[in-house]
């Protein structure tokens, strides 16, 4: 088996060495805008108070939320482990000829689109989202969670679309998203069963809040006769008050303009009969919500636990001196990229900390730029040099800083020698 540190290297080369790598070093600083968004500061300090209350009030917040949902009608799994949420949606999608999905990171986290491939669903999952859907029809790698496909040239889309339908596109950005807008259309009216994440859930009233750009969100939530909405327990709040507060930082932090939000209340429903409330409108029949804990209940009060304050914004990943630099290659995995990858990869794949150090987590600097620019004011420094103290003690460490730290404990300096006259100041 290959060791993970000598496939860190490789990934680096390959990052050094690619085209798209290089593009994506100049598309990305389009986004150095997100970061410099002063948008994010007068919300700042409370939604970090709010997060900080999710994590210390987690357990009562999921069962209040639960309580609520039931209240409002939906169907409601909390699924202990990612397996039984997988499974549930396979269940409640047999049979389906297509599924519309919307971006949902806590999907990719499951490995919900590769698993549902393998039961039967291959070529029936469509992403709704633009750039995910370019990503899935090109079968190419992600970049940032808000922007997956930014970092592909337009004539590289264009050509590769082109080709899959078998008609010209020009390559030109109105003329991918004019062609995107009319395919996604007929897969959205034609399917009964959608799957999204949520940005927020209201634990005391039982109420999805999901923000947009594209209005793919809003379409297919209600033109669907099930919609299935999956998220992580950690995106639970108390009230509609701290939920405003999220979904405002959600759009901030992501830099969007012209967002949808919307607020699902469970099915649709009438009550213009006589005064009779009836379910199954105009919008969907059945709302289900599937609650992910897996490991975000054994994080709490662990060094770890600030990972639960994370929203997927991609901040960290835009500051990243280190992706700048190597491309997209590095410190990626496939359930999490950026530095706080490093983290969610330890978390969730099956040899955790193997793949974080695969990913690169010895290359990190400590220089706090993803600290700086995070919104919850996350301190992924502290928590990389946790995950790389438990990788020394496991045995993955680099030889050459070996070296160098064998040479600073026995002569005080990196050159493994012993150096007679002193500098002086």
């Amino acid at each position: 088996m290959t060791n993970p540190i000598e496939l860190m290297f490789e990934n680096i080369d390959k990052g050094l060495n690619s085209k798209s790598d290089f593009r994506t070093l100049i598309n990305i600083g389009y986004n150095s805008k997100i970061v410099q968004n002063k948008r994010v500061s007068p919300i700042k300090q409370e939604f970090i108070r709010i997060k900080k209350y999710i994590i210390e009030n987690l357990d009562e917040l999921v069962a209040e939320c639960i309580d609520s949902l039931k209240d409002r009608d939906c169907n409601v799994f909390l699924a202990k482990t990612k397996e039984e949420a997988l499974n549930y949606i396979l269940n409640e999608v047999k049979n389906e000829e297509i599924i519309v999905k919307s971006k949902t990171e806590t999907g990719k986290e499951i490995g919900l689109n590769k698993f549902l491939e393998k039961n039967g669903f291959k070529n029936k999952v469509i992403e709704t989202d633009m750039g995910d859907r370019i990503i899935q029809l090109l079968n190419e790698q992600p970049s940032i969670p808000m922007g997956p496909a930014v970092h592909i040239n337009p004539k590289d889309i264009a050509d590769k679309l082109s080709k899959i339908y078998g008609i010209n596109i020009e390559p030109i950005p109105q003329s991918i998203v004019k062609f995107g807008r009319e395919q996604l259309r007929k897969d959205i009216l034609n399917a009964k069963v959608s799957i999204t994440g949520a940005n927020v859930l209201v634990a005391d009233e039982g109420i999805i809040g999901l923000i947009e750009n594209e209005g793919n969100i809003s379409l297919i939530t209600r033109l669907v006769d099930k919609h299935i909405c999956l998220t992580g327990i950690d995106k639970i709040v108390k009230n509609w008050y701290d939920a405003i507060t999220v979904l405002k930082m959600a759009e901030a932090s992501l830099d969007l303009q012209g967002a949808y939000v919307s607020f699902i209340k469970g099915p649709s429903r009438t009550a213009d009969i006589g005064g009779v409330e009836v379910l199954q409108m105009h919008g969907a029949k059945e709302v289900h919500v599937v609650l992910l804990d897996d490991y975000r209940s054994k994080i709490k009060n662990t060094p770890l636990e600030q990972v639960l304050q994370c929203i997927n914004c991609g901040r960290c990943f835009l500051s990243c001196p280190l992706i700048k630099i190597l491309g997209l290659n590095i410190l990626t995995s496939e359930f999490s990229r950026g530095p706080i990858g490093l983290i969610k990869t330890y978390l969730l794949a099956e040899n955790g900390l193997e793949e974080s150090v695969k990913m690169g987590l010895f290359l990190c600097t400590s220089c706090k730029r993803c600290e700086l620019n995070c919104p919850s004011e996350i301190n992924i420094p502290e928590m990389i040099i946790y995950l790389k103290n438990l990788a020394i003690e496991a045995g993955y460490e680099i030889e050459a800083y070996k070296k160098i730290q064998e040479s600073i404990l026995e002569y005080d300096n990196p050159f493994n020698k012993k150096i007679l006259k002193k500098i002086s100041f």
